[in-house]
């Protein structure tokens, strides 16, 4: 009896041991922005025009894997005129709210600026 109960004391051990082992090996993935776009947002109001966009890592340890490519989320707000390097051209049109500029490298990572457009009377 006394070498069943020892075996069984042993086990109940080691299940407790290796499930706190499983417990504290989790993985995590974070979803950091790796890429930032300078300046962050801007404001355009009846003029209009152009502003021009420069992306940057957030990190010295991250790489941007290129060409990085440029991209708005309504272009009937504005559009990216030109873009080459780390650089982006905004060209705005005559209608007012918000329009998303997302750059984004080869290994998907991806940097958000925002372009507010203000209609004045």
């Amino acid at each position: 009896m006394k070498v069943t109960k020892t075996w069984l004391m042993g086990s109940l051990a080691a299940v407790i041991v290796t499930g706190l082992a499983i417990v504290g090996c989790d993985t995590t993935q974070t979803t950091d922005t790796v890429i930032t776009i300078s300046p962050a947002s801007v404001t355009m109001t009846n003029d209009w025009g152009t502003a021009v966009f420069t992306a940057s890592l957030v990190s010295s340890n991250a790489t941007l894997a290129l060409p990085l490519v440029w991209s708005v989320s309504d272009s009937a707000r504005g559009t990216i005129r030109a873009s080459g390097g780390l650089t982006a051209i905004y060209e705005g049109k005559n209608i007012g709210g918000n329009n998303t500029i997302t750059v984004r490298d080869q290994g998907e990572n991806e940097g958000i600026a925002v372009v507010v457009g203000k209609l004045e009377d």
